[in-house]
Parts: C-alpha cells; structure tokens; sequence
C-alpha cells in the first residue's frame, strides 16, 4: 500500500486575471505571463479571468485595497477580442462582495 503522505501534488499554476472597466482593460496578475499573452506565441494558462467591474468607483475602490492604478498594465483591446474569438476568455461580474457574488 502507498503511503500518500509522500505524495505531494504541484501547486497549481497561477493564472490571468483581468480587469474590464468601461472600454479599458488592466493586469491585476499573472504579470509573468503578459509576454505570452500578448504574443500569443508561448502557452500562457487559460481560461483568462476577467473582473467586470461596474464603474470606475467601484474599481477605484477595490484598488484601493490593493496596488494603486497607477502600477497595473493596460491590455489592449484587440488582446481581448483574440480572446473571446478563441473561448480562452471567463467574464466574471465584481461585486462588492467578491467576484461573482450577490
């Protein structure tokens, strides 16, 4: 018999997580793999989250917890439409509960 105390899975990977605000999208993490994701050229982890935040406020305040604004990365666009065409893309409404809440 084995014993499973020995075993010890592989954390799983971080993935993407963005953040739609109005027409503009932002990193919030998975900076180590932008490259990729931009590129489309390496295998970066998928689906690619994004928080679908109301308003600005509500991202403002929700930044406020974190990183200001001011550090994130800006997405273009046109990354995302790639994204949606190719289904590597989850849209997950934010709530001031927490993504996907209320």
């Amino acid at each position: 018999m084995r014993d499973l105390d020995d075993t010890h899975p592989e954390p799983p990977a971080p993935g993407i997580i963005l953040a739609e605000v109005g027409q503009s999208y932002w990193l919030l993490e998975g900076e180590e793999h932008l490259s990729a994701l931009l590129s489309n050229q390496a295998p970066y982890p998928r689906p690619v989250r994004c928080l679908r935040f109301d308003s600005d406020f509500a991202f403002r305040l929700f930044q406020s917890r974190a990183e200001g604004p001011a550090s994130l990365w800006g997405i273009n666009p046109a990354i995302i439409d790639r994204l949606k065409r190719h289904d590597e893309l989850e849209m997950v409404p934010f709530t001031p509960e927490g993504p996907g809440e209320g």
